[in-house]
């Protein structure tokens, strides 16, 4: 029973690993660029998240301010340093990032300081429980209203990207960005959009994870590593492979933390991830990749 108990809290928090995996895979998918300020942009929608829930004292006001947040950030990092460069140099795209990880967490520093903030839960009350004949499962309420979040936008995404206009063309700029503009797709538009989303998905995780790790400077370290970690488990050229990578690392990470130790559960999962890409380098859910055109 324990091990289902695991199960069952491991889930949750591996929705937002997928979720996080999710954004930074469709960045890559599309762009051809690892974002390493994927987690610190998502910390300042926090951040700014906080100061609007602070003078509001309206929770969806203050999510909702941070998403939009996320994505005015997203456009003018695109717009003004990854445009420019995108088609000289990947590698001055990549150290732009890192630049940004830095500069990100110097300002956060500067305006709200090095403090830990509290920020509050989406949901309070009761936990969730199940009866299993003898047995009772136990899942805190916020922890199934962010799962269910988590599955909501990813379900939504994949209907954006299967149903929509956009979504095809985010699929064809991704697949090849000489046909897509071709065929008349803006590519700009759509790099564009697919920072928007992507860095927006960081700052929807950042504030379902806020309750829990607190809003500060380096409260989406561990949510950037494992997000990458996820899309490497599941294969960072299938999205929904990094959500499934992102769920499998969660449950993973529980399960280490009960029956070995929780000071082990990073290593040991990356020990894991090591053994998978040795058997299977694409990732669990991972196709061959055969290059971009």
């Amino acid at each position: 029973m324990a091990f289902i108990q695991n199960v069952l809290l491991g889930i949750p928090q591996g929705a937002l690993y997928g979720l996080m995996a999710f954004g930074i895979a469709l960045i890559f998918k599309t762009v051809f660029v690892m974002n390493f300020a994927h987690g610190s942009s998502g910390m300042m929608a926090a951040f700014f998240a906080f100061s609007v829930y602070s003078w509001t004292q309206n929770l969806f006001i203050a999510i909702i301010g941070a998403l939009i947040f996320g994505f005015i950030l997203a456009q003018l990092i695109e717009r003004f340093l990854m445009r420019p460069v995108k088609h000289l140099s990947h590698a001055a795209m990549i150290i732009i990032t890192l630049g940004l990880l830095m500069i990100f967490e110097g300002l956060s520093i500067i305006i709200w300081g090095t403090d830990y903030q509290q920020f509050p839960q989406i949901a309070e009350g009761a936990p969730f429980l199940m009866n299993l004949g003898d047995n009772l499962l136990v899942l805190p309420l916020n922890d199934l209203v962010n799962m269910v979040i988590a599955l909501s936008v990813t379900v939504a995404l994949a209907l954006f990207l299967k149903f929509t206009k956009l979504g095809t063309a985010i699929r064809a700029r991704s697949q090849d960005e000489v046909g897509a503009s071709v065929v008349g797709i803006n590519i700009n538009k759509v790099d564009a959009l697919v920072w928007g989303i992507g860095i927006s998905l960081a700052a929807l995780v950042a504030v379902l994870a806020a309750p829990r790790t607190y809003v500060h400077p380096q409260m989406m370290t561990n949510y950037q590593l494992y997000g990458f970690t996820a899309g490497v488990l599941g294969g960072f050229y299938n999205l929904f492979g990094a959500i499934a990578g992102g769920l499998l690392l969660g449950i993973m990470e529980k399960l280490v933390g009960y029956y070995i130790s929780p000071d082990y559960q990073l290593s040991i999962i990356l020990i894991l991830i090591i053994v998978v890409l040795v058997v299977k380098p694409t990732g669990l859910f991972g196709s061959k990749f055969e290059g971009r055109v």
